[in-house]
C-alpha cells in the first residue's frame, strides 16, 4: 500500500493534478502537510474525476505526524544532500518496495524548494527522478512519473488498465452502398468534360477497390471530397 504525501504544496492547482494522477494510477491515500485548513477550493478545479481523493485527504501539521503509521518512507528530491540517507534513482524504486510490507510513504516537497535537509533525514531513503540537465519536474509531474513507475511494475492494486481495442466496425471493409454513393457524388460534381467519358464510373470503382478501404476510411474520404466541393 502506498501513500502520497505532499509537504507544504504552494499551488492549489498542483494538488488537484496530483489527485488526478493518483486516480489514474490506482492510488487513493493522499496526505498533505500544511498548517492551514481546509484545502483551498481551487484544488478541485484540476482534480478531474478525482474529487473524492481530495475529500478524503488527511491534513497534518508535520511530516512526522503524516508518516506515523507508515512502515517505510521515500523522500523524492532532485538535490543531493550530505546525508547518510541512501540515495537511489527512480528505476530502482520498484525492487526496493517489493521487499517492504505495510504502508510506504512517497514524500514530495514544495514546488519552489523541495524537501528540506531535516525532512529528508526523517526518511529511510532518498529517490531521484532522473531528468536531463539541472532541471527538476513540477510537483504533479513528479508524482505522475513516480506513480506510473510503480504501476507498470505491478506494485499498485489496479495495475495498468488494458487499452480498449478499436470498434470492429472501424475495420470492416467498405460496402457496395458506400461505393455507389461515392461514385454518384463524384459523377455529379466533375466537370462536363469528364461526365461524357464512358470509362468514368468503371474507373472510379476500380480505383476505390484497389485502395481496399474500410468503412471508416471511405466515409472519411467522402467527407473530405464534400468539403473540397464546398
Amino acid at each position: 500500500m502506498f501513500a502520497i504525501i505532499l509537504v507544504d504544496p504552494e499551488h492549489p492547482h498542483n494538488v488537484g493534478f496530483v489527485a488526478r494522477s493518483m486516480r489514474s494510477n490506482g492510488l487513493s491515500d493522499l496526505r498533505i502537510v500544511r498548517r492551514s485548513k481546509p484545502l483551498p477550493r481551487k484544488c478541485y478545479d484540476t482534480a478531474h474525476a478525482s474529487a473524492e481523493i481530495l475529500d478524503n485527504a488527511k491534513l497534518f501539521g508535520s511530516l512526522k505526524e503524516a508518516v506515523a503509521d507508515c512502515s517505510y518512507t521515500v523522500a523524492f528530491s532532485r538535490r543531493l544532500f550530505d546525508t547518510v540517507v541512501p540515495h537511489i534513482s527512480l528505476p530502482e524504486l520498484p525492487s526496493v518496495c517489493k521487499e517492504k510490507n505495510g504502508t510506504i510513504a512517497l514524500i514530495f516537497g514544495r514546488e519552489s524548494r523541495g524537501l528540506s535537509f531535516e525532512e529528508i533525514e526523517q526518511c529511510a531513503i532518498q529517490c531521484e527522478i532522473p531528468v536531463a540537465g539541472l532541471m527538476s519536474l513540477n510537483l504533479s509531474h513528479a508524482v505522475s512519473v513516480a506513480s506510473y513507475e510503480l504501476c507498470r511494475s505491478d506494485l499498485l492494486s489496479e495495475g495498468l488498465a488494458p487499452r480498449s481495442k478499436p470498434s470492429i466496425t472501424r475495420r470492416k471493409p467498405a460496402t457496395v452502398a458506400q461505393f455507389d454513393n461515392m461514385e454518384k457524388f463524384i459523377h455529379e460534381n466533375v466537370s462536363d468534360r469528364y461526365k461524357k467519358q464512358p470509362w468514368l464510373n468503371a474507373s472510379i470503382r476500380s480505383w476505390l477497390q484497389k485502395l481496399n478501404p474500410t468503412q471508416a476510411e471511405l466515409s472519411a474520404l467522402f467527407g473530405l471530397l464534400k468539403s473540397l466541393v464546398k
